[in-house]
Formats: C-alpha cells, structure tokens, sequence
C-alpha cells in the first residue's frame, strides 16, 4: 500500500510539473526570458540550457521549443543519469556482471521434433483463431535502408528479387493469403475471409510519411486499408558524455528514435491496445521488417503459445558459431531473459557442453508472441524499462559531437511473463535477416534472396515439379500462390526454370474483388484433425488436463514457469499413447 501510494504521489508531482511546463502564455512567449515554471522545471532536472539562445528565437521557435521541451520525459532521465555510476556508457567503467544462466535445449519445443499429430493440433489451432479475427500481426519498421546505401524505409527497398517485391509487399501478401486459408480452414473450401487479420504496424517519425504514401500508392498490396494500423514509436533525447541533452539547432533538441523497446508507450498512447481488445485480438505476432523469411502470424506458432497459455513465446535457431552476432536467450530471475553478445566475454561465448552444443545456443531473432493481456500489463507507465546507450557522433549546434544515443529494447519486459515458450524453428525456412549491404558474406539482401529462393525450389520439386538450372540456383514462388509450401500440387510434372518467379496474376486487387479467378479461391483445403475425430478430442483434453495440473502447482509453490519443457514432455508422452492405440 505504501509503495502503491509512493508511485501515486509520484505520478501527481510528475503531471503538476508538466502542466507548469505547459502553462506557457503568448506574453510569455514574446517576452525576453523563458517562462518561469518552465525554466524551473528545466532547472531540477539539470537542463536549463535548453533555453539558453531564447532572446534570439522567433516566437514560433521559441513555442516549438517548448512544445518539445514538454514532450521529453525529463523526471524519469534525471533519475537515470543520477544512477548512472552504477551503469554502462556515461564515461564510467563497465561493472563487471555475473555471467547469467543459459537456456538449455530441454527448455526449447523444436518443431521439427514434434510428431505430426501434435503440429496438426496447434497447427489447426492457429488457423482457427486466426479465421475468427483473434490473432493480430505486430510489424516493428521504424528502421531505414541506410546501411543498403538508401534512406528509405527499409520495408520500401528493393532487394533484387525477380518479382521486385519489397520486404513489405512480402509480408502483406503472406497475410493475405494466410487469412483466406484460415477461413477455409474454418469455413470450409472457397470461404470468404469474415474477419481480416489486423497489421499493427510501427514506424519511426523517419519513416512513416514515406511509408504510409508507399501502401497508399500500392493498393495496400491487396490489403483493405482499415485492417491496416500505422503509428509512431518514440523519441528520446540526445545527450552529452556528462548528461546533458544536446541542441540539434538554438530551437531544436537533439532527439532519436526511442529503439524497438518503444514499442510498448507507443501501443498505449497511439491507441493500438485499446483496437485490439475492442477488435477481439488476443494474440499478438510480433517480428522486424527485415526478415525476408517471416511466416507471419504463423498458425503452428500462435496454436502453440495459445494451446499452452503462454504470455510470451519466442522463436529461436542455434547459433552458426560462436561469434555470430546476436543476442542470447538466458535466464533471468525465474523468467527468460536476452543478453546482447557485446555482453558475453569471448571465452563464455565459445563454451560447449558435453554434447558439443554450444553453452551459449539459442539466438533472439525477434520474432516473439505476446498475449494480449501480457501487453496491457507491461505497457502500463508504471513499467519503466532501463535506457541502453550506444555511443555516437550527433550532429549538434556545435557541429559533430560525441555523445550518447538512448534507447530501449523491446526484450527487457520478458522476464516479467509468467509462462514462456521457447520454439526453435528451421533457420533455412523462417530466419533470413536483411541487415548488411548488398554483396557482403552474411545477413544482406543477397543472401537472404538466396535462401528465400532455394526454399521455394524445395516446395516446388516437393510438389513434383522438375527443375531446371544449376544445384545452387532457386526459384521465386508468390506468397498469393502459396504462403508455406501448400497448394502446388498444379506444378506437379512441370518443369520450372531457374530465377523465375510463379506468379499467375495482378493486381492484387484481383483477390479481393473477383475470387474465382484467383487461385486462392481453389485452393486444397489443408489437412487438418477434426474437430469431432477421437484423436482431436484425446488431445484436447490431455491438453487441458496439463494446464489445470500446471496451475495447481503454480498456486501451492508461486513459482513461474521459465521454459515448456515440461509441459512439452508431458504432451508428448500423452500423445504417444494416443498414437499407440491408432
């Protein structure tokens, strides 16, 4: 209770200091010295430079000034700087830090291991709550091309496949395909889509004019336009290597967008959260635009962190090696948390076990799952999130500087969900990152194009078809035709050239307004377990049974599940005796 009243006095004191900031009157604008509540304010916080050119700003500049002023949250970045002895990247020395626990392989689901009854499941799962408007895509692309050689968005940007499809157009077709199969799914072949999936997508102030013309202009890919949700992630401040923010111009602070940790604030005051429980959604598929290979809302991922009750589920691959750069899934506390490879010493990170696996295994590859209630809990204020920096030349009044660049990550609330999943999936069908410039070795544009395509040849020759071209050489199938591999049996028997890309019609708004000329509309419906058959309801049920056993005990010992290990081999072990007597 006296925490409680603690944080909401704290929460008066921080509302009366911003409506003293924001009390500023024309006469005070045009008069020679700052507002008075405002510079006193500025003054506690340790920035009462900010307003130190005033006398020489126009009395537009000088409310721009102010208006800025108000929006940065002040209180909480003195409270940071003033800790920060006890923290990396302010001039001070790196504490050393106990090496944290790794996740280990028997807390990981991989998906390839489950036997085929149990990926149906979850499979079948997936494409029902997806048919019936529940699972909502979350779309993380506030960064630009820059390291591709172009400021454009990086959705926007052209990697050279043989269609000319962008990383945004590959997404928004996988959605649109995946939301017609799961209505036949549900409502059986030929079934029009009753509720779309909702692509909540998050942009930067850099990228999000560009971007929202760029659909615009292109019919929304197919899209309907109300089922698309644009807003902006934050900003923070600039600041020097002693703390103090930095003027881009005498009217202007220096700001950056707030890093992909922002994605919490911005669902909260954009409204996002209040869409999804007002739309129905209660789970949330999360990835970065960069990932040319995302299965997007991907029906046996959501099954299976929906079937388990989980708040949080994260996609993993093994490292490659030991120095690939990415982050780390550990454990933290009695959840799961991320280390960044920077913060693994060279000698932890080349570590194997008896095994031969690396101690360090399992890479964040930012596709997670969130529930939707997990999302309202962590985007309340009163869940403030550490400031990581990156040190950096910002572009000053004074010219180039060094100074520091704040931002938040988006893993620093999952040690907070009480159930996880851990899910391996294959690197080769569903990671292929686009970060690098084109023609480098590892994670660019050409690299992620090569993998993309020797998949599709794979589902091409699975489906009978014969190749023609060399053994390294692929094929482009269109996400329209087939969102995982299904629905090729028509190329059985025919022979498919190398480069080329199956793709049987345009424009997209085709699907939408004339189905019976889309191949969509004559789609196989995919195999699925009934939902009357005896196999079906055996396993509902041990699935349930598992849960209820799962709460008892979380309610005699308050202890929080880190991993699905358990619950894994439990399901499994009941689904083997099934299996056994079919």
């Amino acid at each position: 209770e006296k925490k409680r009243e603690r944080e909401r006095q704290e929460r008066e004191r921080e509302e009366e200091r911003r409506r003293t900031m924001e009390d500023v009157s024309e006469s005070q604008l045009s008069g020679e010295s700052p507002p008075r509540g405002l510079q006193r304010e500025l003054e506690k916080a340790g920035q009462g430079h900010l307003t130190s050119h005033w006398s020489s700003l126009s009395k537009e500049e000088r409310k721009k000034l102010c208006d800025q002023i108000v929006s940065l949250n002040l209180t909480e970045l003195k409270v940071y700087l003033k800790g920060k002895e006890k923290r990396s990247g302010l001039g001070q020395k790196k504490k050393q830090k106990k090496t944290p626990l790794p996740i280990n392989a028997d807390q990981i689901c991989s998906k390839a291991n489950l036997i085929s009854v149990s990926r149906d499941f979850h499979v079948q799962k997936g494409l029902y709550l997806i048919a019936e408007g529940k699972v909502a895509v979350l779309l993380l692309a506030g960064g630009q091309g820059t390291r591709l050689g172009t400021k454009l968005p990086k959705g926007c940007v052209d990697i050279k496949l043989p269609s000319k499809k962008t990383l945004f157009q590959i997404q928004a077709e996988r959605i649109l395909s995946l939301q017609k199969l799961a209505a036949e799914a549900k409502y059986g072949e030929g079934a029009q889509v009753q509720k779309p999936i909702i692509w909540y997508i998050m942009l930067s102030h850099f990228t999000r004019a560009y971007t929202e013309d760029y659909f615009e202009k292109n019919s929304y890919f197919g899209l309907q336009k109300e089922q698309i949700f644009f807003f902006t992630q934050g900003k923070l401040p600039c600041v020097s290597e002693d703390g103090k923010v930095l003027l881009e111009s005498p009217s202007k602070v220096s700001e950056a967008p707030d890093g992909n940790g922002g994605i919490y604030r911005a669902l909260r005051t954009s409204g996002c959260l209040k869409d999804m429980a007002k739309s129905g959604v209660e789970a949330i598929d999360c990835y970065s635009v960069d990932n040319l290979l995302v299965k997007a809302a991907d029906p046996f991922f959501v099954g299976y962190c929906f079937n388990f009750g989980a708040e949080l589920g994260l996609r993993t691959v093994a490292k490659v090696s030991p120095n690939e750069r990415v982050g780390v899934f550990v454990k933290k506390g009695k959840g799961v948390g991320v280390v960044e490879y920077s913060e693994i010493d060279s000698k932890s990170a080349a570590a194997v076990k008896e095994d031969g696996e690396l101690l360090y295994n399992w890479s964040n590859i930012c596709m997670q799952y969130f529930s939707r209630k997990f999302l309202e809990k962590v985007c309340k204020p009163k869940v403030e999130l550490e400031y990581h920096v990156a040190a950096k030349n910002i572009s000053t009044i004074d010219g180039l500087v060094k100074g520091l660049k704040l931002e938040k990550f988006i893993f620093d609330v999952f040690p907070l969900a009480k159930k996880t999943c851990l899910v391996e999936v294959s690197r080769s069908e569903e990671f292929a990152p686009v970060k690098n410039a084109f023609g480098e070795p590892r994670d660019s544009p050409d690299t992620a194009r090569k993998l993309l395509m020797m998949l599709h040849r794979s589902w091409a020759e699975d489906a009978g078809a014969s190749f023609k071209g060399k053994d390294d050489e692929g094929l482009e199938i269109s996400p329209l035709i087939s969102y995982g591999g299904e629905n090729l049996e028509m190329y059985e028997g025919k022979v498919v050239k190398a480069g080329t890309t199956i793709q049987d019609f345009e424009p997209h708004t085709q699907i939408l307004d004339d189905a019976q000329k889309s191949p969509l509309a004559v789609r196989q419906t995919p195999k699925t377990i009934s939902q009357d058959s005896i196999a079906f309801q055996k396993v509902l049920k041990e699935i349930d049974e598992i849960n209820l056993e799962e709460e008892q005990e979380k309610k005699e010992k308050g202890k929080k599940l880190i991993g699905v290990g358990v619950i894994a081999s439990a399901a499994l072990f009941a689904l083997g005796k099934l299996l056994k007597k079919f």
